[in-house]
């Protein structure tokens, strides 16, 4: 993410002069500008949240804009504008002007010979947009099609009952269930995976092998390298479109 240099007292003047204008620009800094980010949401208060980047950067909400933030998950996507940068601790204030939740789980185990189980999970086709590594999570943006009669449900299962298993490699499946959902019409979004149990000391890295079903039929595969360090991480979670968030997706 580019680095601002503003300070605090051209933060306030900015503020105020937006009450009559569309925005207000000193060293790169724009009202009219604004962020998309995938974040972890930190709760700090009674109703209260600040937002971790993937690149480990802290961002303080010092506008609202009267939003009731409530988020479901520890994950979300934010639209955002940058206000101030080293603001009480905090590497940025922002003025945050909109959150989606972002579905959060851990991976699961499904033993291979358990037929009922690997039933329930689904092997429905899903297209997937991009798969990567940020803020200790595997984040998977997605499409599938829907009636938007019933929830899907979205699962990385592995095949290991020990998710912790003290390896260099693991393989994981990205599995879908349609629910009998009826195929009318696409939609994308957003799903985080905690790879907290893949974090084992003494080690450094782990290779990652996600697989999945395209809606062709096809068998995909997907290898990224998840660093402990932070330093295999793909990006800081910036989104520079908000091509595959346009529809909420009921899934679980």
């Amino acid at each position: 993410m580019r680095k601002y240099v503003k300070l605090f007292s051209a933060l306030i003047f900015c503020s105020v002069l937006s009450l009559g204008f569309t925005s207000c620009d000193d060293d790169g800094y724009s009202l009219d500008k604004y962020w998309k980010s995938l974040v972890t949401v930190n709760k700090i208060g009674d109703n209260t949240y600040d937002f971790t980047l993937d690149s480990g950067e802290k961002l303080w909400v010092a506008a609202p804009v009267g939003l009731d933030i409530k988020p479901k998950y520890d994950r979300a996507l934010i639209n955002y504008t940058i206000l101030s940068d080293n603001f009480e601790g905090y590497d940025h204030a922002i003025r945050l002007n909109g959150i989606s939740d972002v579905l959060t789980k851990g991976v699961i185990y499904v033993a291979p010979d358990n037929k009922a189980e690997q039933d329930s999970i689904g092997n429905d086709p899903i297209k997937v947009h991009g798969i990567w590594e940020g803020g200790d999570y595997l984040n998977i943006s997605f499409g599938l099609n829907t009636g938007g009669t019933i929830s899907h449900m979205l699962n990385l299962v592995s095949a290991e009952p020990d998710k912790s298993v003290n390896e260099d490699a693991v393989t994981l499946e990205f599995r879908h269930n349609k629910m009998a959902d009826p195929e009318l019409y696409p939609v994308n979004g957003y799903i985080s995976f905690s790879l907290a149990p893949y974090k084992i000391e003494g080690r450094e890295k782990i290779t990652i092998q996600i697989n999945w079903t395209d809606y062709s039929g096809e068998k995909k595969t997907k290898t990224i390298e998840y660093k402990y360090d932070g330093e295999g991480s793909q990006t800081d979670g910036t989104i520079f479109t908000d091509d595959h968030n346009k529809t909420n997706l009921n899934i679980y």
